[in-house]
């Protein structure tokens, strides 16, 4: 028993954090700003104060913690029983995490645009512009392969 309960915890150890965001691989725009960048500043707002925080995000992830909770819930016991790995687990997760943030992008995130920055992009939607910032949001399991 304790070999098994020892095979378990190995298991659910590994591959135990899914990172979601915009990765640096995710490239520039064609003024050459990283979407990181613009990812970052959009998160949590401008240094400045000229463009404000609108958190695709945290607010998002946050707002949806019962979901996650049940697919934590769901699919534990498959990880517990080997039907499932635990990277399949956090992969699953990760893909739910990353959907969420960029359904709430689609959505529309408060504030408003500025009435320049409609009157540039001729759309009233905060963050979509090109629509390559919410397409960048992704996922990446962190630990061992298995």
């Amino acid at each position: 028993m304790q070999q098994r309960m020892a095979a378990i915890r190995k298991r659910l150890i590994k591959n135990s954090s899914v990172n979601v965001g915009v990765p640096a691989s995710a490239g520039q725009t064609e003024d050459g700003i990283s979407l990181v960048e613009i990812g970052a500043v959009n998160e949590f707002g401008s240094a400045d104060g000229h463009i404000p925080e609108r958190s695709f995000l945290r607010v998002p992830l946050r707002s949806n913690r019962d979901k996650f909770a049940a697919i934590f819930k769901n699919q534990v016991p498959l990880v517990v029983r080997g039907d499932l790995t635990m990277r399949q687990f956090m992969d699953q997760l990760g893909a739910s995490a990353a959907g969420v943030s960029q359904e709430s992008i689609s959505a529309g995130i408060s504030p408003a645009n500025a009435e320049s920055t409609i009157e540039r992009k001729g759309s009233s939607t905060p963050l979509v512009d090109t629509g390559r910032l919410r397409q960048s949001i992704t996922w990446e399991v962190e630990g061992d392969e298995q």
